[in-house]
């Protein structure tokens, strides 16, 4: 039986394909890394699953194995062909899907009950993705992620470290993280140059700050980590469009001192904030 890697340098070998770094293609050959990720997601023979990025479908495999449904997101047209000419081409329990995962119109593909996900984020695109998914949280009832180690910290961070910022701030207002695998570079081929991380996400049943006052959370979130040095005061003044003297009045009032920046306030003094916004019809603009 093929191991994994050697499957992988058969599929180069008898083929023009090369993995694109732009397009994080290291593809994970570690089977014990592949059942932490099963572990992780806890699926039963009910589950339904959307997984980003089947690659040469290692993981795939092992999915359509244990889950109901699975649909798999995959933008590279060579990868797409060899899935579709592998083992997995007439398998009742998947659904390949060519596409960029940022296009996808996802309330069209996905079912209208909760689904799992899985993901093997590429560093380029993990952000606008992580953004994206959480727009759609209704749609899952948890998130497994594999995500460059760097990105995970940025996820797990809290006020006051270099990593804390918006992605930290957006994820824990939607869930929080209740397991990760640390993944070495020796679990990929070709190997990247930096560890990876598994997270799991379990999403809370609604988001901590109430749907209508989402969009003065992500105004705020943004301005105030937009320019890292300004204080907060500053930052909002000139979001807002009103005096200085406003905002600082604005902020005393609801108990934050004009003078800090957004890094050292915690995620529920970002809600209260967002949520005094909304008292005042005040909205800060995205762009």
């Amino acid at each position: 039986m093929r191991t994994l890697y050697e499957e992988v340098r058969t599929a180069l070998r008898e083929s023009e394909f090369r993995p694109r770094k732009r397009l994080g293609q290291n593809f994970l050959v570690h089977e014990r890394v592949i059942d932490s990720i099963l572990r992780l997601l806890e699926l039963s023979p009910q589950d339904e699953i959307l997984e980003i990025g089947p690659g040469l479908g290692f993981l795939t495999r092992r999915l359509v194995e244990h889950a109901a449904k699975v649909w798999a997101v995959e933008v590279d047209s060579f990868l797409v062909d060899w899935l579709q000419r592998s083992s997995l081409r007439n398998h009742p329990a998947l659904h390949l899907i060519h596409a960029d995962i940022l296009k996808v119109p996802l309330d069209e593909t996905l079912p209208r009950h909760k689904i799992k996900l899985v993901a093997n984020l590429p560093y380029s695109i993990s952000t606008p993705v992580l953004f994206r998914l959480f727009d759609w949280r209704e749609r899952f009832a948890s998130m497994v992620l594999m995500v460059q180690k760097e990105v995970a910290d940025r996820i797990a961070s809290g006020p006051g470290s270099k990593a804390y910022g918006t992605l930290s701030v957006w994820c824990q207002v939607h869930g929080r993280i209740t397991d990760k695998v640390s993944v070495s570079p020796e679990a990929f081929y070709p190997r990247p140059r930096v560890r990876s991380t598994v997270l799991k996400i379990e999403l809370f049943p609604e988001p901590l700050v109430p749907i209508k006052e989402i969009v003065h959370l992500r105004g705020l979130v943004r301005s105030a980590f937009g320019q890292r040095r300004k204080t907060l005061a500053n930052a909002l003044t000139s979001r807002l469009k009103r005096s200085r003297a406003e905002v600082e009045g604005f902020l005393r009032t609801e108990g934050v001192d004009p003078g800090r920046r957004g890094e050292t306030l915690r995620v529920e003094e970002f809600i209260h904030l967002a949520q005094a916004l909304s008292r005042h019809g005040l909205l800060i603009p995205e762009s």
